[in-house]
């Protein structure tokens, strides 16, 4: 199931809308579609664009309840869900947040810890608990470098290979019955909404770029593979 927008109906600054069609353009590609990628796997993709992107709706619910889920993985997915679609699935709901976990919760993670000068970036997987945004227990954390030289969306998806393997290793344990151990977040949160022009321009003054031509000559030849040792399972 895929959301088609991000929280509420907001006008962003012109960069992020760049950013957006930029990120489109590498799916018109040649790459396999969505749809092609589900009639692959055997499922069916829905949006919830016709019922005003009201997820948590008695028509939402009802959308969710009919594939009979067992777990919900979210990922990427930005509509808040609330109470009543959290306990549909049996083992509940998984979110992988491209961020580190309490310090970046909200939108475009990579981003403030660019701004910020951090040495790393990571991807921390979670359960979702309640209606907080980013708020529920951690079920692991993966750091990696980050690529100071390279542009944020560089670095937002190269967090992704490491990310799937933390859902599937979630997965497999569920899968095999085994409880998956759990940390509450711990230390000071901080929350962060869409970057203002204020942030795009302290970002932009200290040499770092959204997004370059050179990001989709990239995404082609990812390197998979990942340092499993760095895998912060609690």
């Amino acid at each position: 199931m895929l959301s088609e927008k991000v929280g509420g109906d907001q006008q962003l600054p012109q960069a992020l809308t760049e950013l957006a069609a930029f990120e489109k353009s590498l799916l018109e590609d040649g790459s396999p579609s969505f749809d092609q990628l589900a009639v692959a796997a055997g499922c069916s993709i829905q949006g919830f664009s016709d019922i005003g992107n009201q997820v948590n709706s008695p028509a939402g619910i009802a959308r969710i309840q009919a594939s009979e889920p067992e777990l919900i993985i979210s990922l990427r997915f930005g509509l808040i869900i609330r109470e009543k679609v959290i306990a549909i699935p049996k083992y509940g709901v998984i979110n992988l947040h491209s961020g580190l976990l309490p310090d970046y919760r909200g939108v475009m993670a990579t981003f403030r810890a660019m701004l910020n000068g951090d040495s790393e970036i990571a991807s921390t997987l979670h359960f979702i608990q309640d209606s907080g945004v980013d708020t529920g227990d951690i079920i692991s954390t993966l750091p990696i470098p980050l690529a100071a030289d390279k542009s944020y969306l560089f670095n937002v998806l190269n967090l992704y290979a490491g990310g799937c393997e933390q859902i599937l290793q979630a997965v497999v344990a569920i899968a095999a019955g085994q409880p998956l151990a759990t940390l509450a977040q711990q230390g000071p949160a901080g929350y962060f909404s869409f970057p203002t022009e204020a942030d795009l321009a302290a970002f932009f003054a200290s040499g770092q770029r959204l997004f370059e031509r050179a990001d989709a000559e990239w995404i082609n030849t990812i390197d998979t593979t990942h340092d499993n040792t760095r895998h912060n399972q609690y």
